[in-house]
């Protein structure tokens, strides 16, 4: 009787020691997780997730004064009955004009002047 306690003590410490069990990485080096995003193509607008995260809604009576200006041009017509957004950690600006596949999408900086796509991969 005293070698079968024995033996389930042991096998007890056995399954213990097995589910702690760990994987030790000497490497230094922290695996990553492959991407599964894909790059966006040429017509492919940025999704609205990206808009939420980075940018919050203006409404077109509290757009500024110097952007104002800047899209009184005739390439932002319509502007107006478009979406305005305000980008949270430099203060830019997107506006998106239009609606389906006809939508664009124009960024500037706080002073109102227009400036490249900031999630574009090209450098100017």
């Amino acid at each position: 009787m005293k070698k079968l306690v024995l033996l389930f003590a042991g096998m007890f410490m056995l399954g213990i020691v097995a589910v702690n069990a760990q994987q030790v990485d000497t490497t230094g080096v922290t695996p990553s997780a492959p991407s599964t995003q894909q790059q966006p193509s040429a017509t492919q607008q940025p999704s609205d997730q990206y808009i939420q995260k980075d940018y919050e809604t203006v409404k077109s009576a509290d757009v500024p004064s110097s952007l104002r200006t800047t899209l009184k041009g005739s390439e932002y017509t319509g502007w107006e009955s478009g979406s305005v957004y305000r980008n949270k950690t430099n203060n830019g600006y997107m506006v998106r004009i239009g609606s389906g596949d006809q939508t664009k999408n124009y960024y500037f900086d706080k002073g109102g002047k227009r400036i490249q796509d900031p999630g574009s991969s090209s450098r100017p």
